[in-house]
């Protein structure tokens, strides 16, 4: 049988817990109800990545459970979806689109090998793989869905392009590059890491630029109920910034932070000052 396929209930907490996830601090601010609906949303993202990433699947197996979540959400009683999405989208109203949308970013990621041929492209991956995750978030946290969908599509692009600079290495060896090409024609760029220095500085100087234009949409109505957000925005930016001040070395080596580091970044987000 298929491992990939949707299950008949997601074990959501479970998987959170065995994520080590950078977002889960994030959670803790919820209320239980709140909590347990990211939990769940979370889990399904999860399932989404191990579609693309997971070793050990044939290739077809992992077109099929693709289709097989796809025709889930087009059915209009979302029949084939496990029980609590299918009743979290049900209860929150989810925009279903962002959810095959995100599928649409999975699918991306299952192609080989990954290229990205402009800056445009890129984008709209990052729509794909993240924004729509923000925008999904929104209902969850209470926040108003088209208020701050701007800032939830905005915060989305700089996370994704900090787990782009942070998983340069993996990516690579899987035939993955995210940075668009006519941009790296463009910097003489041939190979990582050796002529790709500058071409990464700017990139993560284009990143460090998205997280204060996400700061800047976000809307004072909802400040709140974003919380979560700002915590996850904090501590992915303090992420970027020990990349930078490392050097970037992102073909080398993947980054992390310490539990003191994430613990300063959410009391950054709580307490100190903006991200």
């Amino acid at each position: 049988m298929n491992p990939l396929l949707p299950p008949a209930h997601l074990e959501a907490a479970a998987i959170v817990r065995a994520s080590n996830s950078s977002f889960v601090p994030a959670f803790w601010l919820l209320p239980a109800d709140r909590r347990k609906d990211l939990e769940t949303l979370y889990a399904f993202c999860r399932r989404a990545d191990d579609i693309a990433d997971a070793e050990g699947h044939e290739q077809t197996d992992r077109y099929a459970a693709l289709e097989a979540w796809r025709a889930a959400f087009r059915d209009p009683g979302l029949r084939g979806l496990p029980d609590n999405l299918r009743d979290l989208i049900l209860r929150r109203g989810l925009d279903r689109s962002l959810l095959r949308d995100l599928l649409d970013g999975t699918a991306t990621d299952l192609a080989a090998p990954v290229r990205m041929a402009a800056r445009a492209d890129l984008d709209l991956y990052c729509h794909r793989v993240a924004g729509t995750v923000g925008q999904l978030c929104l209902p969850i946290f209470g926040a108003d869905p088209e208020r701050a969908a701007a800032y939830a599509e905005t915060l989305g692009r700089a996370l994704q392009y900090t787990n782009i600079l942070r998983d340069t290495k993996s990516d690579l060896a899987r035939g993955r590059v995210y940075y668009p090409l006519d941009e790296l024609s463009a910097a003489g760029v041939e190979s990582f890491p050796h002529d790709a220095q500058d071409h990464l500085q700017s990139f993560a100087e284009k990143t460090d630029t998205l997280f204060d234009e996400a700061a800047a949409l976000s809307p004072g109505e909802d400040v709140r109920a974003l919380r979560p957000a700002r915590i996850m925005a904090s501590i992915y930016r303090s992420l970027l910034r020990k990349m930078r001040h490392d050097g970037l070395r992102v073909a080398e080596k993947r980054y992390r932070l310490s539990a003191p580091e994430k613990l300063l970044a959410i009391a950054r987000a709580l307490y100190l000052r903006p991200a």
